[in-house]
């Protein structure tokens, strides 16, 4: 269907949503080296204890979790990072298990130490999933430190949906050179990943200005398979600044990226408002995508109003919008039929 159903906006955009209360205490070191997944333990500052200690063989994720904590008490920084070495004799499963139970327990956690965790895992949904949660929160309340981390990622995790829109929400708060900095390392796809992730983030920053600045250098051919940056920053002014919205329309001068713009536009106007909605989806130039909004917001309209609804199906309005056999359709599950 549109894009709008898209689940990315699965577990992408999700995480950072949750990470406003602060995530993890530990000291900020530098980003060099973190993505070497097998790096061994960082060397002991003076007046810490060894961390020299063997893990125990393990039982469970939870009571590897607590011999972490109380070594990490202890001043032992490095001894979740043993438990991953190949000679602690885990298997994938259980490796995945405690980087899991280390993830919920993250504000004890040095970030460096757990993206180091991270990529040393078999690479999988499991650990995907658990990097993309990662950079949320750490973007969300480090977003510098962040992206100096995102950028020693190699291509193939780099330039994915999931590392960047998670990381979209702190990136949208970098100055518009950083990002942009970021993005000339991307591919096609990247660029378009980080486009949507951070037009799905500027209803939540409170100000899309900065947004806006980096959008209007971050150019380059949308992907088919990905979804349009102008469709979702359509939706999402429609919702925060629609006046804004409608001059930008107006001084769009790619007619791709201006319908686009407007699909996005119709689409969040006709849910809160269907006959603004509908008069929005005549404009639209895709015939396709003109036609399965119309029919979109008919059906929303039918469910929140049908009365109204009926109504306007019966109209010369609806005649000019709709042929009669999708109106006539549309009427007989309610036992009426089109008068023109």
């Amino acid at each position: 269907m549109l894009p709008y159903c898209r689940l990315l906006t699965t577990t992408s955009l999700c995480f950072a949503l949750g990470a406003f209360a602060g995530w993890w205490c530990g000291p900020s070191a530098t980003a060099p080296g973190v993505a070497n997944a097998t790096a061994g333990p960082a060397p002991i500052l003076p007046g810490t204890t060894s961390p020299a200690a063997k893990p125990p063989p393990f039982t469970s994720a939870a009571a590897s979790m607590e011999w972490v904590r109380a070594r990490m008490q202890k001043g032992d920084t490095t001894a979740a990072e043993r438990f991953f070495h190949h000679d602690a004799g885990l298997t994938d499963e259980q490796r995945i298990g405690l980087a899991r139970e280390l993830m919920q327990n993250a504000r004890r956690m040095d970030p460096h130490v757990l993206a180091r965790i991270i990529l040393g895992l078999p690479r999988g949904q499991a650990a995907d999933t658990l990097l993309w949660r990662l950079v949320s929160d750490w973007s969300t309340n480090d977003a510098e430190a962040a992206l100096l981390f995102i950028e020693t990622l190699p291509p193939d995790r780099l330039n994915t949906v999931g590392v960047l829109t998670n990381s979209a929400f702190g990136l949208s708060r970098l100055p518009a050179e950083r990002v942009l900095a970021l993005a000339a390392r991307l591919d096609d796809h990247g660029r378009s990943y980080l486009a949507e992730g951070l037009v799905g983030f500027a209803d939540q920053a409170g100000s899309w200005r900065n947004t806006a600045a980096i959008l209007a250098k971050l150019n380059g051919p949308s992907p088919p398979d990905a979804i349009s940056a102008e469709w979702m920053l359509g939706m999402r002014l429609a919702e925060i600044a629609p006046q804004s919205l409608e001059s930008q329309l107006t001084t769009e001068t790619d007619p791709a990226k201006r319908d686009k713009l407007l699909q996005g536009y119709a689409h969040e106007t006709g849910r809160n408002d269907p006959p603004r909605g509908l008069e929005m989806d005549a404009r639209i130039q895709d015939p396709k995508v003109r036609e399965k909004h119309i029919k979109y917001h008919t059906e929303h309209w039918l469910e929140s109003d049908r009365t109204a609804a009926l109504a306007w199906l019966r109209s010369p309005a609806a005649a000019q919008l709709m042929d009669r056999e999708q109106r006539a359709k549309l009427l007989r599950t309610y036992h009426l039929e089109a008068v023109r």
